[in-house]
């Protein structure tokens, strides 16, 4: 009877302690979901009209470093990682604009990010190292997912400036002197270069015979 008993005890021991374990990854989840409610920094000089948060940010730089690795060869596995937790730690950290950085001390990535790995048993997602990487701009990987941060806040710049403010014309043009990699610069110079619309154009013009309203002779439509 004794030896049910502790049976089911350590049954139950050992469903509390993953219960436990779970209940830490949802928190790391909603940790990090936290990030859409955080202003991008930059907004403060640059001052729209777009509004953009460090979520969308980041996922913004993760595709693109998806798309920038392939160019470059690089690991695109490991870049998608870091520019994915490459602001986390702004979280508990918070944002800080250019002007801010004059004035204050720089964030503790790593103690922040190896606290985040201790609290929510994250310890082999090596998100320590990653960042010690991203930061270090020794390996490929690292300045790739850098020119995805930039080229990331790039796009924010160009949208911008297509939208009226016409001072984002010298912060794209700063923004593109950062980029280091080849493909970056490549990439960096058309983005400065080309129609923001040409995407979506080029899909209606594709289709456009198929449907009645609008033909391709409509004036809506320009030489480029």
């Amino acid at each position: 009877m004794k030896k049910i008993k502790k049976k089911k005890s350590n049954e139950i021991s050992k469903k509390k302690l993953k219960n436990k374990g779970i209940q830490k990854k949802i928190n790391f989840l909603l940790e990090v979901r936290t990030l859409k409610y955080i202003p991008r920094a930059s907004l403060t000089f640059l001052q729209g009209p777009i509004k953009e948060n460090v979520a969308e940010h980041s996922f913004c730089a993760t595709i693109i470093g998806w798309v920038l690795s392939k160019m470059e060869k690089a690991d695109e596995n490991k870049v998608i990682k870091m520019l994915l937790l490459h602001d986390l730690p702004e979280v508990r950290g918070g944002e800080r604009n250019l002007i801010n950085k004059f004035y204050t001390q720089p964030l503790n990535e790593k103690a922040i990010l190896k606290e985040i790995s201790k609290d929510y048993q994250l310890e082999d997602f090596s998100l320590v190292s990653l960042i010690e990487e991203f930061n270090s701009q020794k390996t490929i990987e690292a300045k790739v997912a850098k020119d995805a941060d930039t080229l990331s806040q790039m796009l924010l710049e160009k949208e911008c400036l297509g939208l009226g403010n016409i001072r984002a014309k010298r912060w794209l043009d700063t923004s593109f002197m950062r980029l280091e990699t080849p493909s970056g610069k490549k990439l960096g110079e058309t983005l400065v270069e080309i129609d923001p619309d040409k995407w979506w154009l080029d899909i209606v013009k594709k289709y456009i015979l198929k449907i009645k309203f609008l033909s391709p002779d409509d004036p809506f439509f320009y030489e480029e």
